[in-house]
């Protein structure tokens, strides 16, 4: 059976596609039977992998019923799905989470991100005691910047939350100049070597939970 993991938070623009694509792309390149589920009416994962790696697998789910329904079917296909989780805390969210086997919550570095990923931890919480279990949640702090007081307090207030919480990856330009390009940063030469190694380091780490 194939395993599934989720990109979720309610907030929009914390990195949730980003991560999708970057992970569904290297497992795809790894060999592996990948499907990436676009489970945001924004699309914006879709439009990304269709011109990053259009031989991958690409499925739009966009109502609870079709996560419930859709994704244990997926997993007799597939040796990974990986969903990218819409923004607000809808029934779609909610759903993914009785499927998923693991939860990421990217975080960027202020208040109003906490507080959302916050929410969608309560919500995950109800999910672990109806399944007695799954999923298991990371948090991923992203958007990180050295010298900012909000990046090193939102790693250290991830520790209280009762959840593990991942290295992260900073704020870097290729990041968003890669969603603009269709691509992923170690496809994007010299001027994204930063952003491919953090990536990289990043990926290993992520695939290992």
């Amino acid at each position: 059976m194939g395993k599934v993991v989720a990109f979720t938070n309610p907030k929009g623009g914390v990195g949730k596609s980003t991560l999708s694509v970057h992970l569904a792309a290297r497992l795809w390149e790894k060999g592996s039977k990948v499907a990436l589920v676009d489970a945001d009416v924004q699309g914006s994962s879709s439009d990304w992998i269709r011109e990053a790696i259009p031989e991958l697998e690409l499925i739009r789910l966009q109502s609870p019923d079709e996560m419930l329904e859709e994704i244990p079917q997926l997993k007799t296909r597939f040796d990974h799905i990986v969903i990218d989780g819409p923004a607000g805390l809808s029934d779609v969210t909610r759903a993914a989470l009785f499927v998923t086997d693991v939860s990421f919550l990217p975080c960027g570095p202020s208040a109003l991100d906490l507080r959302a990923a916050n929410n969608v931890i309560r919500v995950l919480r109800q999910a672990q005691a109806i399944r007695q279990g799954p999923p298991v949640a990371v948090l991923i702090p992203n958007k990180l910047q050295a010298r900012y007081r909000l990046s090193r307090e939102l790693v250290e207030i991830g520790r209280t939350l009762g959840i593990p919480v991942m290295s992260g990856l900073r704020l870097l330009q290729a990041y968003a100049d890669a969603a603009g390009q269709g691509k992923v940063v170690w496809r994007m030469g010299a001027g994204a070597e930063a952003a491919t190694c953090e990536m990289n380091q990043f990926l290993e780490e992520l695939v290992r939970v």
